[in-house]
This record gives C-alpha cells, sequence and structure tokens, in this order.
C-alpha cells in the first residue's frame, strides 16, 4: 500500500522607506509627519499591506489558483520576512504545483522563524514522505506530536511510513493511537488491519478491515469501500 499519505521588523521597514526614498517620497513623508511620527505611520502601513497580501493569497488558495497564491505570499513576504505563516502557505501552494523542493525550503524557514506550530512540521513531513526522505519526515512527526499529542492525521501517516519501512510493531502502535483520537477513522483501521494480518493476528485483521469497509461505505467513500472488500477476500478467499 502507498504512504498516505505560516512584527514587521526595524529591517523591513528600513527596506520600504529606502524603496519610498528611491521614488522621491520620502522628503514629503517627513514633513508631513516628522521623525517618530513618521516612522508610526511607515510600520502601519507596512502592516496595512502585509495584511492585504496575505489574505489575497488565502482567498487564492481557497480558488485553488496557486500560481496567484504564491505571488501574494511572496509580496508579503517582501513587506515582513519574518511572516512564517506566509512561508507555509507559500510552500504548500509550491507543492500543489509540484515544485517540491522549493515547498520543502518555505516550510523549514517556517519552522526556523517560530518552532513552535505543529502544522508546520506536519506539512513539511508531508512533503518529504513524497520525497522519500522517510527518516526526515518521520523526524517531523516526532516534533508536531511532541508540541499535540492529539493529532490523529500525524500518527497514521507516521504509521503508514513505519509500514512501509517494516517497522510493523511501531505502525500498528500509531494505528491505534490514531483510531483512538478519532473512533471513524476509516483509513486507520484498514492500516492496521493490513499490519495485524503482517503479525500474524488474522482475526484482529479481518475485523479491522470489515469496521473499515463498513465506515467506508457508511461515509460514502466507495472507492475506499470497495479496496477494503476487495482486501478482505484476497486475504481470506
Amino acid at each position: 500500500m502507498p504512504t498516505i499519505p505560516i512584527l514587521p521588523s526595524q529591517l523591513v521597514v528600513t527596506t520600504i522607506v529606502q524603496s519610498i526614498e528611491s521614488l522621491g517620497f520620502a522628503n514629503i513623508a517627513g514633513q508631513v509627519f516628522g521623525g517618530e511620527q513618521a516612522e508610526s505611520r511607515q510600520k502601519a502601513n507596512l502592516k496595512v499591506s502585509t495584511k492585504k497580501f496575505y489574505t489575497l493569497g488565502l482567498k487564492n488558495l481557497e480558488k485553488q489558483d496557486w500560481h496567484g497564491a504564491i505571488k501574494n505570499f511572496t509580496a508579503t513576504i517582501k513587506i515582513n520576512p519574518h511572516f512564517a505563516s506566509a512561508y507555509n502557505d507559500r510552500g504548500m501552494a509550491r507543492y500543489k504545483l509540484g515544485y517540491k523542493e522549493p515547498a520543502v525550503e518555505d516550510l523549514t524557514t517556517a519552522i526556523e522563524l517560530n518552532p513552535y506550530r505543529a502544522k508546520y512540521y506536519t506539512n513539511r513531513a508531508f512533503m518529504l514522505t513524497r520525497l522519500k526522505d522517510y527518516t526526515a519526515a518521520i523526524a517531523d512527526y516526532n516534533s508536531a506530536l511532541l508540541l499535540n499529542p492529539n493529532l490523529a492525521q500525524a500518527y497514521f501517516n507516521r504509521g503508514a511510513i513505519r509500514l512501509q519501512m517494516e517497522n510493523s510493531l511501531a505502525a500498528l502502535a500509531d494505528f491505534e493511537s490514531a483510531i483512538r483520537l478519532d473512533p471513524d477513522f476509516a483509513k486507520a483501521y484498514f492500516k492496521r488491519g493490513v499490519t495485524r494480518y503482517k503479525l500474524r493476528e488474522v482475526q484482529g485483521a479481518f475485523e479491522d478491515l470489515q469496521k473499515a469497509a463498513g465506515l467506508f461505505k457508511q461515509q460514502g467513500r466507495m472507492d475506499y469501500y470497495r479496496d477494503a472488500v476487495s482486501k478482505i477476500r484476497k486475504l481470506w478467499y
């Protein structure tokens, strides 16, 4: 089975001010506001611009306009290079377009800027899995689960990698954690069933695959339902 499978700083202000100066507007700003008032107004403008471009980028993501999203998140980052969420979201858009290595680089920057957001680690882990860097992906899922131990999907994804790496006992523990957190997690039952069969727990495997099939059917996921039924037939008939 395949694995299943984002504060304006003084530096930013200075950069923007230099750009304004290059257009000949710096003297006007100084005359109108002067000193601290001008600096305060500039910072306020930066916040407005950051919010504007970032919001546009999020709207692009909703519309699956990946190119537009990258453009607006890049504009956000140029204004505020310390905005971790913009790197995360640009990375997701880049990944959708198949730019996997640049996507990982964006997620790495997001993590460096804010190492306390579990979703940055899970997003990067997902990408690393697709790049077949399984050891690094597991390390990211470990970090995410240390930050938030209630992520059923993270347990499931880590378990899927471990199963592929033939670490069945560790995979089994991950699928059990996913099911404990989400009792209707059909894919977790399916994977646990496959894992149990590998461990020669035949009855438990059969029960898990039946449970998975029932949940898939109940949830209207008929392709997965048929896969589960097919698996049961292959294993026992």
